[in-house]
């Protein structure tokens, strides 16, 4: 019996010096190092095509633009990523000695087309170029948006369901007043401000925001259903968009549901999105769940407003 137990001693205090090694070793290769969120990375126009023919190279990008002339900003984001890009090819090994003008195009009517030309002082010299500060709240600041319209107080207005229309809902985007700041930015990820959809509109300013956007598990994806976070907070968003025939004002349906899956994931917060209008029941509900909140029509402006804030 003695020797069965010191056998037994033998084996823990192998296993135990065992379990030691590996956690050294773990922690030598960083497995053991404190979590270390990756910061929101740079929100940068999609790049298209590129190409130098003579004297000229040509920067493509799948940014849509509005009619007329391109606003200065827009410009001038487009020409200081277009510069980027030509360096990035030089320090890759492309010669661009020979390279005397830059050129960025957006898109319109399905066309590229030019928004911008930087003229080079020295062929093949590109400068850096300042970009233009659109949202003031850059990712890398610690401003958080859905922070600030979570911490928001809402009015109740009482008398409004008398004033909504029994049928149907004019485009969601005519009573939104975009800064121009939020507008560039908009078109810089590639969404059309005046011909987005509520989930495009939703998902754009949360990518200009810096949050990083993933869809929920698949149990949920008959709704439009998303986790956005950002320096360790995670909010659970959905997007409820108004269809032709559907009530105006949100169903207590959608409220309930909505709650109920809020209490299933339990994120930092969460905000149901929707162009349809607000029934009085939604502040019970944020009154009970402080982190909670409804995004309805009536407040769809504070929420485009709270990504061009300081």
């Amino acid at each position: 019996m003695t020797v069965v137990i010191f056998v037994i001693v033998i084996a823990v205090v192998i296993a135990i010096g065992a379990a030691i090694a590996a956690a050294v070793r773990g922690a030598s290769s960083g497995d053991l190092a404190a979590p270390n969120e990756a910061q929101p990375t740079e929100l940068r126009p999609a790049m298209a095509a590129f190409h130098v023919e003579g004297n000229t190279a040509t920067v493509s990008y799948d940014v849509p633009l509005p009619p007329g002339e391109v606003d200065e900003y827009l410009t001038g984001l487009l020409l200081h990523d277009a510069a980027r890009v030509v360096r990035e090819k030089s320090a890759a090994g492309l010669p661009i000695d020979q390279v005397e003008r830059v050129r960025a195009n957006g898109k319109r009517d399905g066309e590229y087309v030019e928004a911008g030309v930087l003229d080079l002082v020295e062929p093949g010299v590109i400068p850096e170029l300042a970009a233009p500060e659109l949202v003031p709240h850059a990712p890398t600041t610690g401003y958080d948006p859905l922070a600030h319209l979570g911490d928001q107080e809402f009015d109740v207005r009482p008398g409004i369901a008398s004033a909504r229309p029994d049928e149907g809902l004019d485009p969601f985007a005519d009573d939104l007043e975009l800064s121009r700041g939020v507008e560039v930015s908009l078109r810089a990820a590639g969404i059309d401000p005046a011909r987005a959809t509520l989930e495009d509109m939703t998902l754009g300013l949360l990518a200009v925001g810096g949050y990083t956007v993933a869809p929920v598990p698949a149990k949920d994806r008959d709704r439009l259903r998303y986790i956005a976070s950002r320096a360790g907070a995670e909010t659970l968003i959905e997007v409820l968009p108004h269809t032709a025939g559907d009530h105006p004002e949100l169903s207590e349906q959608a409220v309930n549901q909505f709650t109920v899956a809020v209490a299933e994931r339990n994120p930092t917060r969460a905000m149901l999105i929707t162009d349809k209008y607000g029934p009085y029941m939604i502040y019970e509900k944020e009154r009970r769940n402080p982190n909670l909140r409804f995004i309805t029509r009536e407040r769809l402006q504070p929420f485009v407003d709270s990504f061009a804030l300081q």
